[in-house]
């Protein structure tokens, strides 16, 4: 390699080569003279090129030259007419890549190279190839990769371990709380549109976050190009049962196609002042008036309650992007954009139940476990309306190739409009269906919106330019707001009895939820690259800093009745809500019949510093780092490192006035991590890595709020008092490759052990009769014990100079055990550990006809049972999720010069997504099928 790189070095050439093509022997590349002596251009290019065929044909390697790089790859036997055509590039879904570092990079590139952590990558998943798959999202990008899966088709589970054990960087940068639910990065807010590469790490080192237990995610962004570009990429959906069909739907504003509110479901500044006086038995009769006649109409007088009939659209896709570069003498410099819009229409029919405890006489032993039944068998029929905004502007400059400069903006948006509707039939204490029911529905809107900003630079010094030094400053925004969110409920006691409208408190539900965090994250490592003999390696020591401060509300409301107000039967009968809360019938004290605005009902929180609808909290994390790589000849790899990572959250509640700072979370630790890798073989590679990792809280499973789970059906709150969690993770890799076959092998083990795991379960908040189970939190558990293998066989083949076959397949089979601690009642017991699938299975099979660049690829997925939610209540069973397929099918090919088009058909089988919870359905669902034509205009 060291001859390589001088010769890449001298003619002026960028590198590119697969090291184990040239491991195994010791060359010194000794020019026969300068090319300076040399009369013309013309002769030193022949020049460099005789040095490079001197050099390379004795051990059958031959080059090519394209642009301004130097392509090494071996040279195919004489007797073969393939050997004078060249092989088309394979186009894979995952690519390992192992070398030493360069010491120069192309001025143009993306300058992140800060986020790129020492050692090789399990998973590379390049922006080209996630495009040929009709994919649109990083998250279904993801589920390509072996033993990843998704939560709620948008979180990425990576071997069975959720966000909170993940660490998502954006070109090496912290991300921001995109949502209050907890520690996850919501992955279908990025589109495909804006990528460049994505890697994944599950074997890491001191010099990535202390949180990746389960590997880490690095996100990179469109770099600027080499050459000029400017594409525009335009496309339709359907969807099976969606498309066309009559739909229900909440209040719609005129800007919602374009991802934005008009402001009709905005906060009412009546409603907004008020609320920093505290509860509205605090207001005085003329504001709680006010207060509620407020919320029932927007500043134009339009009515806001009430689920109305209408039609799904069609789901739509449109990107426009471009970027060039320049270069005079030894600068460079250039710029790369990108503008998307995507509109996304699924409805779906959901069945579902909720169990409830019922009390039972004492047995034998005087225990009274009671009995358990399904209360509540529920009906859904929901819409889902998502649309994606996106944009980003990449600018750079760089010096003589040893320094670059450049900078990333990058605005994402995000907008759900969901109504819901739930029919649900009731039964009593025996399990017996007695007539009663209830019809809920349920609107809202929510948005999401991220702008990050980054500043970063790579620059090259030193003695032969062997040392390193990458440094970035990043700034980012989120907000997450939830406005005029409504819940109510309409109930019957018989089968003979008409619907009323049920007021009051778990009855009827209006709420405006706002979160917004900015986030300052930095970090500067320095490398140094050395050899020495057969000794050779690289020395990093680097500094990572984050400050987050995050802030909001959560302001919920009812209406409770007061007087004969539910005397007035054809009033209350009336079947659209905006027909009974009127402002005829809003009071503003009790006295007369009508309704009465009031808190909605809160979970109660010690300390009262952490009770309140405001609520602010700020989050730091500080890390230092040093890592040793150490590499002797061409076979043997050490990897030594350790790495020292503080955390601290503290937060406030309040509602009129705030309070002292509680801290919630204050440690430090020391990680440490090794690896052995050793090379029998050029065409095999055989690693063993160990680490050590911490899970830390995230900022909104420790903070108190209160907040329901649409897509489950729960009310979920965080938890003050969870502990962080230390992981130990082993890591066994070993690869087998063969080009001449094609064939590439992967076989990957893992056992990881974690003390005070972090999970979401249910609990009971009141041991008592009818009490339903459907409040979740988060806990520490006891230790957990996570281990298992994964196999990829990948195979690619040409036919006849003109027919390429290609196959990824994967194999994950994972084995959990969660020992319970001495005070939950299955102490002495384990069980899975939440999100962990039993297996997952995959398949990629592509035909790609190379002569017409036509390709037709199939995508198979299957992922295992897996415990979902968790129960740590008497005798209340699990949650499960049950096997299923996914089957997709993608179809490319040219239209015209420049203009390329791609069909896809995803969710073929429309497999059940089913739910279960002991012999009891608590979910079930269908997707739809969806198919999707796209097509790509370059200019």
């Amino acid at each position: 390699m060291s001859a390589l790189y001088a010769l890449a070095k001298a003619s002026g050439y960028h590198l590119v080569t697969i090291p184990d093509l040239v491991k195994g022997e010791r060359v010194v590349w000794q020019p026969d003279c300068s090319p300076q002596e040399l009369s013309s251009e013309f002769s030193s290019e022949l020049f460099w090129q005789q040095q490079a065929h001197r050099l390379l044909e004795p051990r059958g390697l031959a080059y090519r030259v394209i642009d301004d790089t130097l392509v090494i790859f071996r040279a195919e036997p004489v007797k073969e007419k393939v050997a004078s055509a060249p092989v088309p590039a394979p186009a894979m879904a995952e690519v390992v890549v192992e070398a030493s570092p360069l010491p120069a990079q192309s001025s143009t590139g993306s300058g992140n190279q800060y986020g790129n952590y020492l050692g090789s990558a399990d998973a590379v998943l390049e922006f080209e190839r996630i495009q040929s798959l009709g994919i649109t999202d990083l998250a279904s990008a993801l589920e390509l990769i072996s033993g990843v899966k998704l939560e709620q088709e948008r979180y990425a589970v990576i071997r069975g371990m959720k966000g909170r054990y993940q660490s998502v960087r954006l070109n090496g940068a912290t991300i921001p709380s995109l949502e209050p639910s907890g520690q996850r990065v919501p992955l279908d807010v990025f589109p495909v549109n804006i990528l460049n590469q994505v890697d994944l790490r599950k074997s890491v080192f001191a010099d990535a976050p202390g949180n990746a237990s389960a590997g880490v995610v690095n996100i990179e962004t469109r770099r600027i190009p080499e050459t000029p570009y400017l594409t525009l990429v335009s496309g339709g959906g359907y969807r099976s049962g969606t498309t066309g069909a009559p739909v229900i739907r909440g209040y719609t504003g005129g800007r919602d196609w374009l991802g934005y509110d008009d402001g009709g479901r905005a906060l009412p500044p009546v409603l907004a002042e008020n609320a920093r006086l505290g509860s509205p038995d605090n207001w005085s009769p003329a504001q709680r008036e006010a207060a509620g006649e407020a919320i029932l109409e927007n500043a134009h007088g339009a009515r806001k309650l009430g689920i109305y009939h209408g039609n799904a659209g069609v789901d739509g896709l449109l990107n426009l992007s471009g970027g060039r570069a320049w270069q005079h003498g030894h600068h460079s410099w250039g710029a790369a954009a990108s503008l998307g819009y995507q509109n996304e229409w699924q409805q779906r029919e959901l069945f579902s139940q909720v169990l409830n405890r019922f009390s039972a006489p004492e047995n034998a032993d005087g225990n009274n476990a009671g009995s358990l039944y399904a209360t509540e068998d529920g009906h859904h029929r929901r819409l889902e309306n998502v649309i994606n905004l996106n944009g980003l502007l990449a600018l750079g400059y760089g010096l003589d190739e040893r320094h670059f400069l450049g900078s990333n903006f990058l605005l994402l948006r995000q907008s759900v409009n969901r109504t819901e509707q739930i029919e649900t039939r009731e039964r009593d204490g025996f399990g017996k269906y007695d007539g009663g029911a209830s019809l809920r529905s349920l609107s809202n809107w929510t948005e999401t919106r991220m702008g990050l900003g980054q500043f970063y630079g790579r620059h090259f010094t030193g003695p032969e330019e062997r040392i390193a030094l990458n440094w970035h400053l990043t700034s980012a925004r989120s907000r997450f707001t939830r406005p005029f969110d409504v819940r109510y409920l309409y109930r019957r006691s018989s089968a003979s009895d008409s619907y009323r409208f049920e007021p009051g408190y778990n009855h009827f539900e209006v709420s405006w939820e706002d979160m917004r965090e900015e986030t300052l994250s930095a970090g500067v490592n320095a490398a140094w690259v050395w050899e020495l003999e057969d000794w050779s390696g690289e020395l990093k020591s680097g500094l990572e800093l984050m400050d987050a401060r995050q802030d909001g509300y959560l302001l919920e409301y009812t209406f409770i009745a007061k007087g004969d107000i539910e005397k007035n039967e054809p009033l209350i009968q009336s079947a659209n809500p905006a027909d009974i809360l009127t402002p005829e019938t809003i009071i503003g004290a009790p006295g007369t019949d009508g309704f009465l605005l009031d808190d909605d009902v809160k979970l109660f929180v010690s300390p009262p510093e952490l009770d309140g609808s405001f609520y602010a909290a700020e989050h730091r994390n500080r890390a230092a780092y040093l890592l040793a790589d150490i590499r002797l000849g061409e076979r043997w790899q050490f990897v030594l490192g350790a790495r020292r990572e503080r955390d601290g959250v503290k937060a406030d509640f309040w509602d009129a006035q705030p309070q002292d700072w509680v801290p919630l979370l204050d440690g430090a630790r020391t990680l440490y991590s090794a690896a052995l890798a050793f090379d029998p073989a050029p065409q095999q590679a055989l690693r063993l890595g160990y680490s050590e990792t911490a899970v830390w809280p995230g900022v909104n499973e420790l903070m108190p709020r209160r907040y329901e789970d649409t897509d489950l059906r729960i009310e979920i709150t965080g938890n003050p008092n969870l502990k962080a969690a230390a992981a130990q993770n082993w890591d066994l890799h070993w690869q087998w490759r063969d080009e001449g076959l094609g064939l590439d092998v992967k076989l990957l083990g893992f056992y990881k052990t974690i003390r005070n795991a972090i999970e979401g379960v249910f609990f009971d908040p009141v041991i008592a009769n009818n009490q339903a189970f459907n409040i979740y939190s988060y806990t520490n558990t006891g230790s957990a014990r996570l281990y298992g293998y994964e196999l990829e066989l990948d195979y690619q083949r040409v036919f006849a100079d003109a027919h390429k076959l290609a196959l990824q397949s994967s194999y994950a089979g994972m084995v959990s055990q969660v020992a319970m601690p001495p005070d939950r009642w299955r102490a002495g017991k384990t069980r899975p550990l939440q999100g962990q699938p039993a297996y997952l299975g995959g398949l990629q099979l592509q035909y790609q006809h190379l002569d017409s660049g036509r390709s037709a690829s199939l995508l198979y997925k299957r992922a295992g049972r897996e415990l979902d939610i968790v129960s740590n209540n008497l005798h209340v069973p699990d949650v499960y999720r049950d096997p299923y397929d996914s089957l997709a099918l993608v179809f490319n090919t040219p239209v015209f010069d420049g203009i390329h088009a791609t069909f896809s058909m995803e969710n073929l089988l429309d497999d059940a997504r089913h739910f279960a919870q002991g012999e009891e359905t608590f979910m079930a669902y269908r997707q739809g099928r969806r198919y999707q034509l796209r097509v790509a205009v370059e200019f």
